[in-house]
């Protein structure tokens, strides 16, 4: 296998200094990194967490709330995965949302966001706050986005599709916008060499071409004094350094690379010279590139690119446009006091939502999540309870968020418990596990302080014990790691 991807490669060999080296690690399985959902855990306390399940993990040292896991590991099967608690991407593609370095409240657009990653990362890194839109022109792979909305309870968070080269600039400025392209993918799909069946010349000619439009559009759609990351997972100079440069010199005065600290992790600057052209010496020092057999990830390549203070303005202010609804505004009153009075929830934890009906569902955003209207958002924020319900419940999604400050009508399960509750089995509590409840009705599940969702309490009588109906999502059943 490595002799074949090592033929499909050999025009970088004039770029690599240990030829063999690199092509076993673009071949091998790589860590895999997980990234703590702020919104409900710090990486330290994950890891304790972790540590005490025999689950090995180590910090990632150059970036802020990760943790690594052995390559065999199957950390989407782990409890705290179905729970939210984190979620899994590969060491190298957290290299953009570091770059990119979001603050709290602030407005960002990922052009290219499915499977949803990296959309997910930077909504997390927000804390619950500000506007995250999702984009992506494949409607059908914005799927795995949705799922990932309501499982890290990402409130702040925007779906929708649109062509990104063509991005209407009525969305009105953003405070960050990623360009994550799609490209060759040799970085990533060395050991299928998927990447490397569209690495030839009419590909790359093609696809240097979509990359170039999205950049150029990312520009306009970003602020003065903001910041917009480009990045692929492609070793080609063609979709990096030759794309960044083209833009620049395009766009003059438009925006500049800056140098990011990216720590420890050993990234390489920018190819210099390909095929006899020297490319700008800017692009090439503040970009920061990943070689498999230097840096133990896949291939990457990304850089920063800052807009000056005094840039052209070229899309609305955001104060300006027209934002989405969601649905309906609801009676917050209606929804909630239920579900407070049930589940001993402060109101004070809500008081950051607006809630929405839509459909069956009332759906819940963040207070100051403001998505514009166009391009139309296939989905915000998370399912909250269903309108109508016969029994105060929230949805799962809601559980995850919400359900670590509950009091009443909370049962804390055993480990057994909670492999019987992720596989949808009935459950049978012990008397002192019910010393919180107060009846037949919906309960929150909990294990080792940590929320996992709503199972139905049946209370039992003399003839029968208590059980509780799990209600996990079957959409999320897997099996274990």
């Amino acid at each position: 296998m490595a002799g074949t991807h090592g033929a499909a490669l050999e025009r970088y060999a004039p770029l690599i200094r240990d030829w063999d080296a690199f092509v076993r690690a673009a071949t091998e399985p790589r860590p895999t990194c997980l990234v703590a959902n702020a919104n409900r855990i710090g990486a330290e306390a994950l890891a304790g967490l972790l540590d005490a399940e025999a689950c090995p993990v180590e910090p990632v040292q150059w970036t802020h709330g990760a943790l690594r896991v052995p390559p065999h590991a199957r950390p989407g099967g782990w409890w705290p995965a179905q729970a939210g608690l984190y979620q899994i991407q590969e060491e190298a593609s957290l290299l953009p949302a570091h770059l990119l370095a979001p603050k709290p409240g602030e407005r960002v657009l990922d052009m290219c966001a499915a499977p949803g990653g990296k959309a997910a990362q930077l909504a997390m890194a927000l804390g619950s706050s500000g506007t995250v839109l999702a984009n992506d022109k494949d409607s059908r792979r914005l799927a795995a986005v949705r799922d990932k909305m309501k499982r890290l309870g990402l409130v702040n968070l925007t779906a929708c599709v649109h062509d990104a080269g063509d991005f209407p600039l009525a969305a009105g400025m953003f405070d960050r916008v990623l360009v994550d392209a799609p490209c060759s993918a040799e970085g990533t799909k060395a050991r299928s060499g998927a990447g490397y069946r569209a690495s030839d010349t009419t590909f790359r000619h093609w696809v240097n071409g979509q990359q170039r439009a999205l950049l150029r559009r990312a520009i306009k759609l970003t602020r003065p004094g903001g910041r917009i990351v480009y990045a692929t997972c492609s070793f080609a100079p063609e979709e990096n350094e030759a794309v960044v440069e083209a833009v620049l010199h395009e766009l003059p005065g438009e925006v500049y690379p800056v140098q990011v600290n990216v720590g420890s992790l050993p990234a390489d600057p920018g190819v210099p010279v390909w095929n006899d052209h020297a490319f700008d010496q800017e692009v090439v020092e503040n970009a920061a590139r990943l070689w498999p057999h230097r840096s133990g990830t896949g291939g990457f390549f990304a850089i920063a690119l800052e807009r000056p203070a005094n840039a052209a303005v070229h899309a609305p202010d955001p104060a300006a446009v027209e934002p989405a609804a969601p649905g309906t505004p609801t009676d917050r009153a209606a929804v909630l006091d239920p579900l407070t009075h049930r589940f001993g929830l402060d109101a004070e934890a809500l008081a950051g939502l607006k809630l929405w009906e839509a459909g069956d569902h009332v759906h819940a955003t963040a207070a100051d999540h403001h998505p514009p209207a166009r391009p139309r958002p296939t989905a915000s924020g998370v399912p909250f309870t269903r309108t109508g319900a016969r029994w105060p419940k929230p949805t799962t999604a809601a559980a995850l968020m919400l359900g670590d400050a509950a009091s009443r009508n909370v049962v804390a399960l055993d480990r057994a418990q909670v492999d019987a509750y992720q596989a949808r089995r009935a459950i049978q509590p012990r008397p002192e596990q019910l010393a919180a409840c107060d009846g037949r009705g919906h309960v929150l599940l909990h294990f080792r302080g940590v929320s996992l969702g709503v199972g139905f309490l049946h209370p039992g009588d003399d003839d029968a014990p208590a059980t509780i109906e799990s209600q996990f999502p079957r959409a999320w059943m897997t099996q274990p790691g």
